[in-house]
Parts: C-alpha cells; structure tokens; sequence
C-alpha cells in the first residue's frame, strides 16, 4: 500500500489547482466590444461630465469628458457599470453585461454599441439620489437579435418603474408644500389688511377709494391689453401663414430638384417610392441619375427633419450629383461626397463647428458581359435583396460612419458588389420607417418586423407594395405622431 505523507498531499492539492486554473484560464474567452456614447443635458453635450467603469465594485476606468464624448473597451464575460455625474448633478448609472455570449458568435464580432445618456441637474429641497443609485437600464447579449447582439433589457425597464413612480411622487410632495406656504402667505397679508381697516374707518374708505381709482385704471389697462393681444394675434396668425406659405413653396423648390417619380419609372418601370415628410419639407430624399450604361439610386436621411432637414437635403443631393459625375466607384463618390459637406459646412475637429451630415444608402446598376451587376456602398444605411424565390432577406451592411459631422475628411467607404438577375427586388430606406412608434403598445416598428413584412408582401407588384407599406405604417402609428420623415425605395430588376 502506497503511504502518501501530509506534505506530498499538499503538493499534489497545490498542483490540481494550478492545473484547473489554467485550464479555465486558457477557456475565457479573449473578445472585447467597444462601447461609446455621449452624456447629454436637455439634447445638447454636456461639457465635464464625468464617466466612471466598475466591475464588481472596483473601479476600472473613470474618465471627464470636455465634450460629453466617452468609448470604452469592454472585456468578455464581465459584469460592468458605467456612472454618469457632473458636480450639481444627478448621477446615473447603467450595467452592461459582457456575458453569455457564444464565442462563436464572438469571433464574428461586434459593432461598436452606442449609448446616450441624459442627467440633469439636482433640484432644490427634493433628495431624489437614493432613487437614483439602482441602474436605470441593463445592456445584455439577446441571441434573437440580428443574429445575437446587445440590446437594453425591457423586463428591467419595466422592473424600475415603481422607482420613477416614487420620484414622481416626491417632487409633486415638494410642489404641494411651495403652494400651501403661499396659502399660508396670503392669509397672513388677509388679516393684517382686516385688522388695518378696523383701526380706521378714514383709512378704510381711503383704502375703498383709492381701490376704486385702481380699479378703473385696470379696467383701462385691461381693456387696452386685450385689444393689443387681439392685434399681436393676428399679426402672428398672419406671421404663420406667410411662415406656412413659404415652407410650402420651399417644397415646390426640393420637389423640383428631386427627380419626378414618372422620370425614375420610365428607366426603371418596375419600381416604387415611398416619402412621407414628417414636416411639410423634408429632410430624407432620394437620388436617381442615368449616366451613359449605369443607374445610379439612393435612399439618404439627413440630420434633422422639416427645415434644417431640407437644407441639408439641398446640400447633400448637390454633392451627390456633382460626385457621380467624378467618378463610377460607389465607395468613391460617398468619400467625396463626405468631403463636399464638411468643406462646405466648414466641419472641423473645432466644438464649436456643426455636426450636422446624411446617411445614405447608394446603388449603381449597369449591364456587364451578358449580366446584370450591382454596386452598393452605404454610410450608416443597409441594401436589402430579396432574390426571386427565396424566403429570406440578404442584407449588404454599410460602414458604420456618416457622411459629414465627425466622420473624418479622409473616411473611405466599403463597397459590396453582386450580381442581380430579373425578379430580384431591392430596397433601401431611412430610420424613419423602422423607428415609428405604434401598435398596441406603443414600441417601435424595428427592423426585424419590417423585414418580415417585406417578405410577406414580396409577391405583389411594386405599385401595390407601396401602396401596402404606407396604409401598414399608418395603421401602425394609431394616435402616435409621426416620429421622423419616412422613405422606402423599391426596384424589382
């Protein structure tokens, strides 16, 4: 019988456990996604704000931000925390969860995630931090999504809200106790009017007297306000009608620049446009030109929506012109493209220049050795294809930049190339359509669901699925308001 001492066990323990560790070690996984994002203050940057990275409690990385700009780097299969705060401010904070993630879909990798965060200032006599330290949101892995990617946890969501309902509760307390004080201020000035009236009967009838001067005087006044609001209400009706015709004509102008759908049908028959502005101008538009063998055609959504919208449309369909006539490479022109715009908004690393710019996704068509071949580059924007007979959707993915605003001068943009053969049906589109809030429960559309319906109405002609696409999405909307400008193009080869 083998006799092992105390010590030897020991080391064979010591030994064991090295082993395990490294073989857990050696099985992490080694992925990493980039998450970025901007700290905001009513919509706008909030200089100063200051970002800070846990993991189990620890903290990692804490940065502060001169522009409300932050990216971080995080590890796999982690539990992380970002905090948001400036001094005189809220804090906030949200937990991202780098877990349960395949690793085979790991080494596809991610995009970077992009988060806005919104934090406000504190208010006075109301003590709502202790509210605030649970995470108000949870970004996890979701198999389901686009082939597995992260997204926010709606049971979360749905899970604080009786912390915003105790928030709610607290500042309507804080309002309750400001009124009662000038209750309490009114009674107080009450009596001592009453006790002054009673001291003198002189002074009463002066103090009747002098109300009834007073009296007269507002009445004047009053009288004299009302007429003055009168005209000031009818020089703004008027001032909004001059405003409402001149908007209306500024469409007849990007009407007019846009090519006219009858003139896109008679290159390309079998073919549909849906552009619905959300504001009378808009701010998405399409872009169509026959140059010699190829077509070229585009669904673009510039930054904003009604008039500045329309400017920048103006800005962006001049550029695309002057760019396909530069050159045939799709890639190439949404570079120069990119260039126009920054020189011609004076865009630079400055704060203080604009950050406005487009999304675009662009198509070139042209016949080649027998075939039919496609060209497609995009900026922030997809191709879908659904090939003749085919049951599901191919999907071209843009780069993940944007025309103009922080995308650099030198940005070059990838180009897919695919050849497409007659009953092959493509489609490009703005946000607007995905990102509509309806239904019964008033979510957005999303993509995944306006994938599906594309694919149920694959069969019908072009004319009748625009038809389709616009009675849906305004059924969909009920008693929303429309939430940005909608465009959908559709070209069946």
């Amino acid at each position: 019988m083998l006799i092992l001492s105390r010590h030897s066990v020991s080391k064979i323990i010591l030994l064991l456990s090295i082993f395990i560790s490294f073989k857990a070690f050696a099985a992490k996984p080694t992925w990493s996604i980039e998450v970025k994002g901007t700290v905001t203050e009513k919509g706008q940057p909030l200089q100063g704000a200051v970002i800070s990275l846990f993991s189990d409690s620890v903290l990692l990385q804490q940065v502060t931000s001169p522009d409300g700009d932050f990216v971080f780097n995080l590890r796999a299969d982690t539990e992380y925390m970002f905090t948001f705060s400036k001094p005189g401010y809220i804090s906030k904070c949200i937990t991202f969860s780098t877990k349960n993630v395949p690793l085979a879909r790991a080494k596809t990798g991610f995009s970077a995630y992009d988060i806005e965060v919104s934090i406000f200032k504190k208010i006075d006599g109301v003590d709502i931090s202790q509210l605030l330290q649970a995470p108000l949101a949870m970004i996890r892995y979701n198999a389901d999504l686009n082939d597995g990617d992260f997204m926010y946890d709606e049971k979360y969501a749905k899970s604080i809200k009786p912390f915003l309902s105790v928030l709610d509760f607290e500042l309507k307390q804080e309002m309750k106790r400001v009124e009662d004080e000038k209750k309490v201020a009114l009674r107080d000035g009450e009596l001592k009017r009453q006790k002054i009236m009673t001291y003198s009967a002189i002074v009463v009838l002066l103090l009747v007297m002098g109300f009834a001067i007073y009296a007269y005087k507002s009445y004047r006044q009053k009288r004299k306000l009302n007429n003055d609001l009168d005209f000031q209400n009818k020089s703004i009706e008027q001032k909004n009608r001059e405003i409402t015709d001149s908007i209306s004509y500024a469409k007849r102008i990007q009407d007019a620049i846009l090519p006219a759908p009858e003139t896109i049908r008679q290159i390309m028959p079998d073919s549909f446009i849906l552009f619905k502005p959300k504001d009378i101008v808009s701010g998405d538009f399409y872009f169509f030109l026959h140059n010699k063998e190829k077509i070229y055609f585009g669904a673009a959504d510039c930054t904003g929506h009604g008039v500045p919208g329309a400017f920048m449309s103006l800005i962006g369909y001049e550029k695309l012109y002057d760019a396909s006539h530069q050159t045939s490479h799709t890639g190439e022109i949404l570079s120069i493209v990119n260039k126009g715009i920054r020189k011609s908004l004076r865009q630079s690393t400055d704060s203080n220049s604009t950050r406005d710019g487009m999304d675009i996704a662009l198509c070139c068509i042209q016949k080649e050795n027998g075939g039919t071949h496609l060209s497609f580059s995009g900026a922030n924007r997809p191709l879908w294809v659904i090939r003749k007979g085919a049951t599901e959707l191919e999907e071209y993915k843009p780069t993940k930049k944007a025309i103009g605003g922080f995308t650099e001068e030198d940005q070059g943009f990838d180009v897919f190339k695919t050849e497409v053969k007659e009953g092959d049906t493509i489609y490009m589109f703005s946000d607007g359509y995905t990102d509509q809030f309806g239904g019964e429960k008033g979510k957005k559309f999303t993509s995944k669901r306006f994938k599906d319906l594309l694919l149920e109405i694959k069969n019908m002609t072009m004319i009748d699925q625009a038809k389709h696409l616009e009675s849906f999405i305004d059924g969909w909307k009920q008693k929303e308001e429309q939430l940005d400008d909608i465009l959908v193009l559709g070209v069946r080869i």
